[in-house]
């Protein structure tokens, strides 16, 4: 391990792993047949989830909650994108339908509750025996 490089926490493992898993996503939007075509996803789609996916890989490997929370906002945002122009317009710039709604927002709750939880520190993390004890336990 590289001394100049801190250690990853849980929370930027977990973003580079919902990274990996919307870029390996993208199989269920390509994938000809009913046991893998689970969502529908439209060339550009496909492109907006793999950028996506790489900024949220970025994200967990730079460790950075911000660009955590920016990925997020990015699903988010595209999410509400395809649920907009299947409810109200004509458009469908993703090509996408319900299910890429479903499959962004599912990213999107993910990467946001990461990257905007408080983070854990040394404090935090006290067992109660090792905690000082307060209140009615004090002895007198």
């Amino acid at each position: 391990m590289n001394a100049s490089r801190a250690p990853r926490t849980a929370t930027a493992r977990t973003a580079v792993g919902l990274g990996l898993g919307a870029a390996a996503s993208t199989v269920l939007g390509i994938a000809d047949g009913t046991p893998w075509r689970l969502v529908t996803l439209g060339g550009t789609g496909t492109l907006v989830l793999l950028i996506l996916a790489a900024v949220a890989i970025a994200a967990g490997l730079s460790g950075v909650r911000a660009l955590i929370v920016l990925a997020g906002t990015g699903f988010l945002a595209a999410a509400v994108l395809q649920l907009v122009q299947i409810g109200w317009t004509g458009a469908n710039l993703l090509g996408g339908d319900g299910s890429t709604v479903a499959l962004l927002l599912g990213f999107a709750v993910g990467l946001l509750a990461l990257g905007l939880a408080p983070a854990v520190t040394p404090a935090a993390t006290q067992t109660p025996s090792s905690a000082p004890s307060q209140g009615r336990h004090d002895p007198i």
